[in-house]
């Protein structure tokens, strides 16, 4: 179930990253060649969503239903903080504010 988890998550990451950059869709296609769009890419996040009911905690949940929402660096922080939680059991002391590579919304 772990790896399960660590699998769908990483793959998630990519697929939000990537709707934050757009311009890096040719990159995500490399390995989801089916992924044309960037509104691909937001229904195939919104699917893994719905799926992850099966298997993730609430909290990854909550936090892909507010960067579905609204998607933005600040939404994706937090559900990476919860998919490490639900992996790790571990809290992060990584503020937002320290992930300055993602800029600014």
């Amino acid at each position: 179930m772990h790896r399960l988890k660590r699998e769908r998550y990483g793959s998630i990451l990519i697929q939000m990253l990537t709707i934050l950059s757009p311009e890096h869709l040719s990159k995500t296609q490399k390995f989801r060649p089916e992924l044309k769009t960037i509104e691909d890419v937001k229904e195939e996040v919104r699917t893994e969503m719905l799926h992850g009911v099966l298997f993730a905690s609430d909290n990854v949940i909550n936090a892909m239903a507010e960067f579905v929402q609204s998607p933005n660096h600040s939404s994706y922080f937090k559900a990476v903080a919860a998919m490490r939680k639900d992996l790790w059991g571990k809290k992060t002391k990584i503020e937002e504010d320290d992930l300055e590579i993602f800029g600014k919304d």
